[in-house]
């Protein structure tokens, strides 16, 4: 039997909470040395990895380069001249300009700063492993497709790389981000696809030599080990980050009797990895891979126990759907009758992302890569609706209120169809 509640007691609660801002503090205590550090050296050379490297016209006509780069601490926005087209994965020495960065944009992991020049493009012998490794996986996934996008594509599903805006504004008119973005839904698949393959093998060791233990622990175990290094390899994507440390949360509670479908237990992953990882406050990623979850569990919350399990399969992928249009639209802006296109999509990804994994490892990734681009192109009309920061954060309230009342949870999530009214 379930207990239904993580914490016993408003102490408990109390006790945790103070837990988590002691440790919030302390880590920002520690960002906040780490800033002052970085921003007193006037006259540091970086190096950094080049993320992505693309073109831009500003609005007086003047085209530039734009760069995106990662360092040992941060990802980090500079622009240089357009004559300079550095390749995926190289390395770039630069000084960047530091006095107008604040603490806010530093803590973010992940802003633009000016530099003074690139001094030059090297293969740097110091890299560490890991980044070699990940870089030989990127070459040989990158290796076998012929499409530039094609390739922008299956890196980005597996290593987790930037996209093009090309390639995005392709991903915004399916409404396929989550399907792009490594998040929970790739770690749900990731995980089934390895218990499927490995349950055979431990059952015929376990009917030899330890029929006393448990194959779902065990494998849990193993799985979970092999999941922390590939969080490792796509560098602690905050949208996967999450899915793991959900995974781990719901495994312990498992073992302990607690009801897993609740929302104590989002609020305890989500005031934990953001006490830990204060950056987290300001990804997009994040952000949006909670509110999945919390939507999820508010349809398990108020219909749970009211329908079939194939009802559920295609209402749930139905509420989710509707219930992050408006949080997709503010940060997004861009919606589409196509975008509905999203319900089917979802379901065939269960079968399209472990059948890429398996064909990139027999070498043949780009067999599908014609048919898949053109599949991605095709076009309806589309608007782009700015979705008012004071209804953004209405909707996320009325959301929270939604849990004690079934009809407001209707009301509000239909009430997102109204949006498609833009488009007659």
């Amino acid at each position: 039997m379930y207990s239904n509640k993580v914490f016993e007691s408003k102490r408990e609660i109390g006790l945790f909470c103070l837990f988590c801002l002691f440790v919030l503090a302390f880590n920002l205590a520690i960002k906040f040395y780490e800033f002052k550090g970085f921003k007193a050296d006037r006259y540091e050379i970086l190096q950094a990895k080049v993320l992505q490297s693309y073109l831009k016209t500003n609005e007086k006509g003047k085209t530039y380069r734009v760069l995106r780069l990662k360092t040992g601490n941060f990802i980090l926005y500079t622009t240089t001249k357009a004559d300079f087209e550095p390749e995926i994965n190289s390395k770039i020495l630069l000084r960047p300009i530091k006095n107008k960065l604040t603490f806010i944009d530093y803590l973010s992991r992940s802003f633009y700063l000016p530099n003074f020049g690139i001094l030059e493009i090297r293969y740097s012998e110091n890299s560490k492993y890991l980044d070699k490794f990940r870089e030989k996986i990127y070459d040989f996934i990158s290796n076998q497709h012929d499409i530039s996008k094609a390739k922008e594509l299956y890196t980005a599903l597996f290593l987790a790389t930037p996209i093009s805006k090309e390639l995005r504004s392709d991903v915004n008119h399916f409404a396929i981000a989550h399907l792009i973005a490594i998040s929970g839904y790739h770690l749900g698949i990731i995980f089934g696809f390895l218990y499927f393959i490995l349950h055979h093998i431990y059952r015929y060791f376990q009917a030899r030599f330890f029929p006393f233990r448990s194959e779902k622990f065990d494998l849990s175990i193993v799985i979970f080990i092999f999941l922390f290094g590939y969080l490792m390899l796509i560098d602690f994507v905050p949208s996967f980050l999450r899915a793991f440390l959900m995974s781990l949360l719901i495994f312990y509670m498992l073992s302990r009797n607690v009801r897993i479908i609740s929302f104590e237990a989002l609020f305890i992953l989500i005031a934990f990895a953001v006490s830990f990882m204060p950056s987290l406050l300001f990804s997009i990623g994040f952000y949006l891979s909670c509110a999945g979850v919390f939507y999820i569990y508010l349809y398990l919350h108020h219909f749970g126990d009211k329908f079939s399990n194939l009802a559920h399969v295609i209402l749930l992928n139905l509420w989710v759907y509707l219930a992050m249009i408006i949080p997709i639209l503010y940060f997004f802006p861009l919606i589409s009758f196509q975008q509905f296109a999203v319900l089917p999509l979802s379901l065939i990804f269960v079968i399209f992302y472990p059948l890429g994994l398996v064909l990139h490892l027999l070498n043949l990734g780009g067999i599908f890569d014609e048919n898949l681009i053109w599949f991605l192109e095709l076009r309806t009309d589309s608007v782009n609706l700015d979705i008012n920061l004071y209804i953004f954060l209405i909707y996320n309230i009325l959301s929270l209120i939604s849990i004690k009342n079934r009809n407001l949870a209707l009301l509000l999530v239909f009430s997102n169809l109204f949006c498609f009214i833009s488009l007659l």
